[in-house]
């Protein structure tokens, strides 16, 4: 079972001005007063008490662990996650594509992750992860590690910024190089925080404020990505066309602009991340009616796949618990 976070607020929300010099609100204001019985959160923020019911629950004893946002912003954050722990040194950690996009704030002293490239998850910093096509390999590098990340929904960054994101894809990036939302000092907010549910609170106050100056979302795209889940990424491209009634090169460049993706490379994530779940519930002499249903050809054509979008075998999968969220591999 999933971990659930809750966060009771009224229906009606207004929040207060920004403050120019951080990004981050100095003031939380709702239709109630709550001047009484007000909590200081980070520097110069406050958080009315209504922002104390969390439900934390546990879903594995393991080092990642996933909260549900408030029904409000459900349709912008897919999920925060944490991971904290005391890995091995030089530990790979496999991070699978999921079509969506991240941002994560590293609450360690020490720089605790790099790939390949010496590209390193920096102390007290926070970085922006655009939408992956592949799998991405990072090593521990510190004896701790400390994480906590805000994943947003296909579509969901675009109410909170113009910027297109089909030029951040497959990067990663600081957060005094991204310019939107989240202020480079965010992960230090949040690390003056004694615990998980401040922390949360923290990103969820923060997240509410922003939606006084929402972005129009673009309905159709969003309305395609669900076409595209709830088909498991095998609807062809000329089906969608067909759907949306727009020319397949305008609609590519909007895709493209709210998602990170192509709609080829996003159905291509998502018949991948359907085709994983499959596998767990599986045994492994399985492979070609797996292949099949997912739509792959075959079991070498699965298995090809898999190598590209996770550097693993599908074997893989089929050990791995059927009813927890896998968003990276272990070595």
């Amino acid at each position: 079972m999933k971990n659930s976070l809750y966060v009771c607020l009224l229906e009606f929300y207004d929040c207060g001005k920004f403050c120019p010099s951080c990004g981050i609100s100095p003031q939380i204001t709702c239709r109630r007063d709550f001047s009484q019985n007000d909590a200081c959160v980070g520097d110069g923020m406050v958080v009315p008490d209504f922002f104390s019911s969390f439900a934390l629950i546990p879903i594995i004893e393991s080092m990642y662990q996933e909260y549900s946002p408030h029904p409000v912003l459900s349709p912008y954050i897919d999920k925060y996650w944490e991971v904290k722990g005391s890995p091995e040194m030089g530990e790979k950690m496999i991070i699978l594509p999921d079509g969506c996009t991240d941002f994560i704030f590293n609450l360690d002293d020490v720089r605790n992750l790099e790939d390949k490239n010496r590209f390193g998850i920096d102390p007290l910093h926070g970085y922006f992860v655009g939408a992956m096509k592949t799998y991405s390999e990072l090593s521990v590098c510190a004896g701790s590690l400390h994480v906590i990340g805000v994943r947003f929904t296909p579509c969901g960054l675009t109410v909170f910024t113009k910027k297109p994101l089909g030029e951040l894809s497959g990067q990663r990036l600081h957060l005094r190089d991204v310019g939107f939302l989240f202020h480079e000092e965010f992960a230090s907010f949040l690390r003056e925080k004694n615990t998980l549910v401040e922390r949360l609170q923290v990103i969820e106050a923060f997240l509410m404020s922003r939606l006084k100056y929402a972005e129009e979302v673009d309905r159709q795209i969003v309305w395609t990505t669900g076409v595209i889940r709830q088909a498991g990424g095998l609807l062809p491209i000329r089906e969608l066309m067909s759907r949306v009634c727009i020319c397949q090169r305008h609609f590519e460049r909007r895709f493209k602009h709210a998602t990170g993706y192509t709609p080829k490379e996003y159905s291509r994530v998502v018949k991948f991340r359907r085709a994983m779940d499959v596998l767990r519930q599986v045994s492994g002499n399985n492979l070609f009616s797996v292949a099949v249903d997912c739509g792959y050809y075959d079991s070498s054509h699965l298995v090809k796949e898999f190598k590209k979008l996770s550097g693993s075998s599908p074997m893989v999968f089929t050990s791995l618990p059927a009813d927890t969220p896998i968003t990276y591999l272990g070595e």
